[in-house]
């Protein structure tokens, strides 16, 4: 089975959200974007639609795992929706390679 990583590469909007996602590596689990619709709101609660055109879906359980700080931020949040134009995805060979 083919593996893949996550790299987020730049966080512009880390100032107003509390925390950087810049730097993290994580398992890619979805092997599609999800693209915008009318409904989906950042992270602020303002429109979301529009601004970017694919997402990709990470579960934010992975994020904590990378990133415990953020914790307090994510809480109540099952997902969060990380713009495709701030990530690079690659194949790895194993998962120990992503470096948790």
């Amino acid at each position: 089975m083919a593996k893949f990583r996550i790299l987020v590469l730049q966080d512009p909007d880390a100032k107003d959200r509390g925390f950087s996602l810049k730097g993290l590596k994580l398992p890619l689990t979805t092997f599609c974007p999800v693209r915008p619709t009318p409904k989906l709101l950042s992270y602020d609660g303002s429109a979301a639609y529009g601004r970017y055109a694919e997402f990709w879906k990470i579960p934010t359980c992975l994020i904590v795992l990378a990133r415990p700080e953020a914790k307090s931020h994510l809480r109540g949040i099952d997902q969060l929706l990380v713009p495709t134009d701030w990530c690079d995805v690659a194949p790895i060979d194993a998962w120990h390679q992503i470096g948790f």
